[in-house]
């Protein structure tokens, strides 16, 4: 007997794995994600964007501060998970969070 198995569902959770965790050792080692959000961000489930958990980075004080954590997400590829990931947004007290597919 002989089974198949697709190794798309695999690969697509290393990849996760791998990029939850250089966002996390980047955090750890005060470069990356860490620079670019103010340290008193926190990160906060926001639902699901195209079946993928969606987490909000913030908040930030300015468009420019967020954008620069929405690049570093990018630069991990975020944009993988859809075109909304990587992306800012102003929440209705003003301040601005990044949208990210990772938690850590």
């Amino acid at each position: 007997m002989t089974t198949t198995m697709s190794r798309t569902p695999t690969r697509s959770r290393v990849r996760c794995v791998a990029a939850s965790l250089a966002i996390a050792s980047a955090a750890a080692t005060g470069i990356g994600l860490a620079t670019a959000a103010p340290a008193s961000a926190a990160v906060t489930p926001i639902g699901a964007i195209n079946g993928h958990p969606a987490f909000a980075i913030g908040p930030h004080g300015d468009s420019g501060a967020c954008a620069a954590t929405a690049n570093r997400l990018t630069g991990y590829g975020a944009k993988k998970f859809g075109p909304t990931f990587g992306t800012c947004y102003r929440a209705a007290g003003g301040s601005w969070y990044a949208i990210s597919p990772w938690s850590a």
